[in-house]
């Protein structure tokens, strides 16, 4: 039984889950809401109001939710304006309630262009009040709901792109309205909002000070959890943004001042930390750059099977399984490409999923390349408006292209995984005879000196060596077997790979350390 305190202020208690939801009108104009719905918003309006972070948090994560379960699974919550009065115009609470309304028709019902019209408005609105607005905004939320808030703004703009390009499937007021509104929803005003966000919350050198183990003095409006948060979590979205545009570099570049292999604040929302990785480990993937890319989804991979007892019970259980195995996909994608040593437990959950798809990509199947880069990949989204007289849909446009980008590079390798596991047959071995080997894709030995000298090039990769920013590196060979040509011999040099036992008894007593250490803490705690 879900019970919570007293939601109106005329102390009158309600149980979300054995109220019969019976309307009735009681003069107020409000007989369209549920009497339980009307006390829970009075007694969010009022946690509201009081900044009892803690009780928002339990409303937002837990009472929302099962009241939208029972009363509100397929349809609206109330109508804003309907409320209005029980909050007394409330600007800022009926900002933040609409945000709320907003969201769940996106997530359980279907969107008319009017909601995603509104929706941007208030977003706008939001925006407004937190950048300039002359309402102080005196609320503090949870870090998870500020999060949302980034995330679904991002959201929604990418779904208005891909509801923008199916042209087929609009009305002739639907592209009346979309060619008269460009303003709406544009990803300038996304990306302005984003970056006005983390510039007016000094995020930036708040981070690059504590980088320098400088102490700052934080004032004004840094000094808001609200707003540093908000600040922050505008970093991944902007990160989110880029990747959506095909900009890589900037993608990556946004998030210089953060240290994604630290512990940073990122790591306070699971939803936050997984999206980080997963965008910018797409983007070291279409940058060429595959070892980055795979120390990266290695890393939130196993994250996210160490945690996944806590997963469990998040309401953003299903994205963040989603997630989980688009970044398996595109792991296998990655290490086709490019093999490298990865955790014993990660190479046996791809052995068991996508052994056989990898096996095809190593011997250069196309199709399996493209099914998982499809699968995997984000909704890409073009900036400029469609041909609205083109009445054949437009919404995969974006994404083929981007598939191309990806191919091309794909069949420049092709060959290259035959011939790297052919060369570990050998230690030296004649070039022409090799040519007659591999005559199936190799035509002479001239030719397979073009292909030797190409396989040189393609593995050698810039690797990031931490402490910088993202983009930065160092070039590195990435190949699993090193070669060189003299007098018309392959020279083949014994690199089998020596199984080191060092880094996991080291990471397993630093692991011992920090357990020893909270145990410490949790008794001095428990003493005092």
């Amino acid at each position: 039984m879900v019970q919570y305190e007293e939601f109106s202020d005329d102390a009158e208690f309600y149980d979300a889950d054995t109220y019969d939801g019976d309307e009735y009108d009681d003069g107020s104009g409000l007989e369209d809401v549920p009497e339980v719905i009307r006390g829970f918003i009075h007694y969010f309006h009022r946690n509201v109001r009081e900044q009892s972070v803690y009780d928002i948090h339990q409303i937002y994560e837990e009472t929302f939710n099962k009241l939208t379960e029972k009363y509100f699974k397929s349809k609206p919550w109330p109508e804003p304006d309907s409320i209005a009065t029980l909050v007394d115009d409330d600007e800022v609470f009926m900002v933040l309630y609409k945000e709320l309304y907003y969201r769940h028709i996106y997530a359980r019902l279907q969107v008319t262009i009017e909601q995603r019209f509104s929706s941007f408005e208030n977003y706008c609105e939001l925006f407004g009040l937190i950048l300039d607005g002359d309402v102080d905004l005196a609320v503090d939320l949870p870090n998870q709901w500020l999060w949302d808030i980034v995330d679904e703004f991002v959201y929604q703009c990418q779904e208005f792109y891909v509801y923008r390009s199916r042209v087929k499937n609009r009305s002739e007021e639907e592209v009346a309205l979309l060619r008269v509104n460009p303003q709406v929803w544009n990803v300038k005003t996304v990306i302005d909002f984003l970056k006005r966000l983390v510039a007016k919350s000094s995020i930036v050198e708040l981070l690059e000070a504590e980088a320098a183990g400088r102490e700052t003095e934080v004032s004004g409006f840094a000094a808001r959890n609200l707003f540093k948060m908000l600040g922050y979590f505008s970093i991944i979205g902007l990160c989110r943004v880029y990747v959506l545009l095909g900009d890589y570099h900037t993608a990556l570049r946004v998030l210089d001042p953060l240290d994604i292999n630290a512990k940073g604040l990122f790591t306070r929302v699971t939803a936050c930390q997984i999206t980080a990785y997963y965008y910018m480990g797409f983007s070291y993937m279409m940058m060429r750059r595959y070892v980055d890319a795979i120390k990266t989804f290695s890393n939130i991979l196993l994250y996210i099977a160490r945690t996944k007892q806590h997963i469990t019970r998040s309401y953003q259980h299903d994205m963040i399984l989603k997630k989980n195995e688009q970044m398996n996909s595109l792991l296998a994608l990655n290490l086709s490409l490019c093999p490298q040593r990865i955790d014993e437990s990660l190479h046996q959950v791809l052995r068991d999923k996508y052994g056989e798809k990898m096996n095809a990509m190593m011997k250069g199947t196309d199709t399996t390349f493209e099914e998982l880069f499809t699968y995997a990949c984000p909704k890409f989204i073009s900036p400029i408006l469609p041909n609205f007289d083109n009445k054949a849909n437009q919404n995969t446009e974006s994404m083929r292209l981007q598939l191309k980008l990806f191919m091309r590079e794909v069949s420049q390798q092709k060959y290259i995984s035959q011939l790297r596991q052919f060369l570990k047959l050998y230690t030296t071995i004649d070039v022409n005879k090799t040519a007659d080997f591999l005559s199936e894709f190799v035509g002479s030995g001239d030719e397979l000196r073009m292909m030797l000298l190409s396989m040189k090039h393609k593995t050698n990769s810039l690797v990031w060596s931490g402490g910088s920013s993202p983009t930065a590196g160092e070039w590195v060979d990435t190949a699993d077997v090193e070669y060189f040509l003299e007098e018309g011999m392959i020279h083949i040099v014994d690199s089998k790979a020596v199984r080191r036992y060092d880094d996991f008894f080291i990471r397993h007593i630093a692991k011992f350390k920090e357990i020893i250490a909270d145990m410490g803490r949790r008794k001095v705690a428990a003493r005092s």
